[in-house]
């Protein structure tokens, strides 16, 4: 799709007020993430005498937790149900989440946060069957890996404006009260905007739901096995969201500890590692022109793991010292280096992941594509729960926390050579 027809497809109502809902949703749930993190960090945040170096790990792993439990049911609700229908009614319930939010910030409540963030991933739970099944019913197949890429990469760009937001403005004066509102507004915008889009019928309406959690669970992880072609990408997309997280978590904690900076310079690497993940999920939609091109992730796997192995190298040998700011951090010939390959890692995981997401999805059937997808949510929560708690594993075994990295690039890897042999043996 050319630049001219993705910018067109932005201004109809089947894609364009889905696209801004979930950046404004997006950038919600990383100003509430960061500001979070940022309080546990350099605020001294505490919850029942955690550290800070476990603390930050189990608020990622808080946030997944919802997916396991909650995916099956979030997979048949949006079989069952119109899809527009449940992306509207999540949406009304972000504004609740945003109300509960800014409570827990001005009382800097750590329950009231905690609990907040656990239905946050309760809604997004929802949120994200609905929506990725939705998209091959508002767009064509040629359509899909355009709207994936616009889909991730105006995604990027709102997790790094909120993530600076909420690092950057938690700390200071009124900086609580001003991030309260600026979250329930901001969702009641977007709850406007859902109701924009345009209805669809129901993908399976006689379907019966399964309100039983461990059974749901089963048998929607038993429904993606037995879609193989979808679950490959799936697969890829898992992997994409368990590196993302475990790079995103340890960031704040590599730069306190590691690099001895403060936390503007975590808004700097943050600034880099999303712009470039905006950058490579974006130029997907000029690269593959609507086809699926499993080299393009191939490659994007291959050079992901390359520079994830940099990161390693280029922190290492950095001497205990006070903590630095922005003009310290530039000043250090070393730091360009790891700039870039933050930049690098995170272009080349959105190549990586966007010609999947849009494989996945029209490789479903659509009496059931919610429920596959769900199936693969369910696999995203595992393997960034998986990520961050390889963290805690880390910290607990006094190894250098850049090895995270060392980690993401060997699993990369091995992840590029499977879609090589499934290439070879024509059975991706």
């Amino acid at each position: 799709m050319s630049d001219s027809s993705a910018l067109q497809l932005i201004q109809q109502r089947r894609f364009g007020p889905l696209l801004i809902s979930q950046t404004l949703g997006g950038f919600n749930d990383n100003v509430f993430k960061y500001s979070l993190i940022i309080l546990i960090t350099f605020g001294g945040l505490r919850l029942q005498g955690i550290s800070t170096e476990v603390l930050v790990p189990v608020a990622a792993t808080v946030f997944s937790l919802p997916f396991f439990l909650f995916s099956s049911i979030a997979g048949q609700i949006a079989d069952r149900y119109p899809r527009d229908l449940v992306l509207r009614y999540t949406k009304l319930g972000e504004i609740i989440l945003m109300l509960s939010a800014a409570i827990g910030f001005v009382l800097n409540s750590g329950p009231i946060l905690f609990i907040t963030l656990f239905f946050m991933g309760a809604q997004s739970a929802i949120f994200a069957p609905a929506k990725q099944a939705s998209l091959p019913q508002y767009l064509s197949r040629k359509e899909l890996i355009s709207g994936n890429a616009m889909i991730s990469g105006t995604l990027f760009l709102s997790i790094l404006s909120g993530s600076l937001v909420g690092i950057l403005l938690i700390r200071r004066p009124i900086g609580p009260e001003i991030i309260g509102v600026m979250l329930v507004a901001l969702a009641v915008l977007g709850w406007l905007f859902m109701r924009m889009m345009p209805s669809k019928p129901a993908a399976a309406p006689n379907l019966k739901l399964n309100w039983n959690i461990l059974s749901g669970t089963w048998h929607t992880m038993a429904n993606l096995f037995l879609e193989p072609k979808a679950f490959r990408p799936l697969l890829g997309v898992a992997w994409f969201w368990a590196a993302s997280a475990a790079s995103i978590t340890v960031l704040p904690l590599l730069v306190h500890d590691m690099l001895y900076m403060d936390e503007s310079v975590v808004s700097v690497f943050m600034v880099i590692f999303t712009l470039g993940a905006a950058f490579g999920s974006l130029g997907c939609a000029i690269a593959t022109k609507g086809k699926d091109i499993l080299w393009l992730s191939i490659t994007g796997a291959v050079l992901l793991s390359l520079f994830a192995a940099d990161v390693m190298f280029s922190s290492a040998g950095r001497v205990e010292a006070p903590l630095g700011g922005v003009e310290e951090f530039f000043a250090d010939k070393r730091n360009w280096r790891l700039l870039f390959d933050f930049f690098a890692m995170s272009a080349f995981s959105g190549v990586f992941v966007v010609p999947l997401q849009a494989m996945s999805q029209h490789r479903a059937p659509e009496s059931s594509r919610a429920r596959i997808l769900a199936g693969g949510a369910v696999m995203n929560a595992a393997g960034a729960s998986i990520g961050q708690l390889a963290l805690i594993g880390v910290a607990r075994a006094h190894m250098p926390l850049s090895s995270a990295y060392m980690g993401i690039a060997i699993i990369s890897l091995t992840f590029a050579t499977f879609m090589i042999y499934r290439r070879m043996k024509n059975t991706w």
